[in-house]
């Protein structure tokens, strides 16, 4: 029933008991409930390029939230059902990852991603609990990294050289709302978050998921960057507040942007680099790191 539900609208359904994951690990968010429902929703394997006007977040923001779609879709599935269930997707404690892992439907790549044999790691995870048990839906994972290391040798700051380094990973520091080092400020190629790990493993080539209309890459994928320094936060979440790269805020996005900046020996706009300096509303970490940049920055031309 809440099975054949969730396969209509997703790409991956797996079902545990709750039972299954508790032996692993106690989480109150399970108390009451009988049974993980996990779903899997593919989005578009499509990377686009940083240009000089306008940048771009990892390639899983192109589309709209994948929180709220996610969502949307597990509640007008079960909508009709005379069940008790909770939706759940990203913001809680228990370990989606660990749940899809036991389901067999997927395994933990060397790049600390979770990998389907039809999807690779272009997916998106959501998890459905019920009051109700539900018969388990469990396969046998015969997949694994193997001896492949390409993710390991293509990172650009050495988060998987020993397993996985958060802190060392763009994805992990540029999402900080802190001063960043030389070296951070030099390797971050992203608005927010990083695509390289996925772009070079070789279960992801070939594999195309373009289904899913909210998710295709859409015309404010590229944020501009003067939309950055004119508009104010209200404005600038009506504008793009749809993409999930927004969830750590526009400053979060700017500092970020002014590395791309450097990167591209982009001195543009520097004028309004000093203007924000001067601007009591942004914070010291993003002031230290944007007088720093501009630094740097003074010494191109236009």
């Amino acid at each position: 029933m809440v099975y054949d539900r969730l396969k209509e609208a997703f790409d991956i359904v797996g079902c545990i008991d709750a039972d299954r994951y508790l032996k692993k690990k106690f989480d109150a968010n399970l108390i009451g409930y009988e049974s993980i429902f996990v779903v899997g929703l593919g989005y578009p394997n499509v990377y686009l390029k940083q240009e000089k006007d306008k940048l771009l977040a990892s390639m899983y923001t192109y589309g709209y939230d994948y929180h709220d779609v996610i969502k949307t879709l597990m509640h007008e599935s079960l909508k009709d059902l005379d069940i008790e269930y909770k939706v759940l997707v990203d913001n809680h404690t228990i370990s989606e990852r660990k749940c899809l892992e036991m389901t067999g439907l997927a395994f933990h790549g060397k790049n600390n991603l979770m990998i389907n044999k039809d999807l690779g790691s272009y997916f998106f995870i959501g998890l459905v609990l019920t009051k109700e048990k539900f018969p388990e839906v469990i396969e046998e994972n015969t997949l694994s990294c193997g001896e492949c290391d390409i993710c390991i040798k293509a990172c650009p700051v050495g988060a998987l050289t020993d397993g996985f380094d958060w802190d060392k990973c763009m994805s992990g520091y540029n999402q900080e709302k802190r001063s960043l080092t030389d070296y951070e400020i030099e390797k971050n190629m992203y608005l927010l978050g990083c695509d390289i790990c996925q772009r070079v493993c070789p279960f992801n080539k070939g594999v195309q998921s373009d289904h899913v209309e909210a998710f295709r890459a859409k015309p404010t994928a590229y944020v501009i960057i003067q939309d950055l320094f004119d508009l104010t936060n209200k404005e600038f979440m009506a504008k793009y507040g749809k993409h999930a790269y927004t969830w750590r805020g526009k400053t979060i996005l700017l500092r970020n942007a002014l590395t791309l900046l450097l990167r591209q020996k982009n001195p543009k706009y520097n004028e309004d680099i000093k203007k924000t300096l001067n601007d009591p509303k942004y914070p010291e970490w993003y002031k230290k790191d944007a007088s720093n940049i501009l630094e740097k920055l003074d010494k191109f031309e236009i």
